[in-house]
């Protein structure tokens, strides 16, 4: 018996690269998605810190950081890369103790890395906003950041943070990739 040689036929080579562009496609949109989630839940742990650092300043020291409009949180460093103060808005945390209580509770070390430019910003680089009182939580303070669009609002086209509630949520739920101390309202 002669034995003859198997090679693969063109349908089967194209049904071969077909199935690893669709595997490759899915593996792409998976890890699109992870990645999202991650920069989502690393900002979400990051307001959750400051809300927090805001918490001890107004529990041992009796204030929030007052700011009348929607401003950056700015972060000083000094040369040697230690934070010197903390802008919320308007008002400045220069206090060494004020600010040793506030870093000692948000974990300054871990703070550094959200600093751009002397701002502090989300994951994707969006500024975050703060405001006292807040626009939404008027007990408190609001502190948002504007997402993976980088804009505030279901529109995602401002680029400052919205006057209230009703500009994140249609029918009671949240519209927009904003992440907020307030979305949960």
């Amino acid at each position: 018996m002669k034995k003859t040689k198997k090679n693969f036929t063109l349908v089967e080579l194209l049904c071969a690269v077909a199935l690893v562009v669709i595997l490759a496609g899915i593996g792409f949109s998976a890890y699109s998605y992870a990645s999202h989630r991650g920069k989502e839940a690393a900002t979400r742990s990051l307001i959750t810190r400051l809300e927090a650092g805001l918490e001890t300043l107004k529990t041992k020291h009796g204030f929030y950081p007052a700011s009348a409009s929607f401003g950056d949180i700015t972060v000083d460093l000094n040369s040697a890369g230690v934070i010197d103060g903390i802008t919320f808005g308007t008002q400045s945390i220069t206090n060494a103790k004020q600010l040793k209580d506030f870093l000692s509770v948000v974990d300054g070390e871990n703070l550094k890395k959200y600093v751009s430019n002397g701002n502090l910003t989300d994951a994707w680089g969006g500024r975050i906003q703060y405001k006292y009182p807040g626009a939404v939580n008027t007990a408190k303070y609001d502190i948002i950041a504007p997402g993976a669009d980088e804009h505030f609002g279901k529109a995602g086209t401002s680029t400052s943070p919205c006057a209230s509630l009703a500009d994140y949520k249609d029918n009671d739920e949240w519209a927009c990739d904003d992440i907020a101390n307030f979305d949960k309202l």
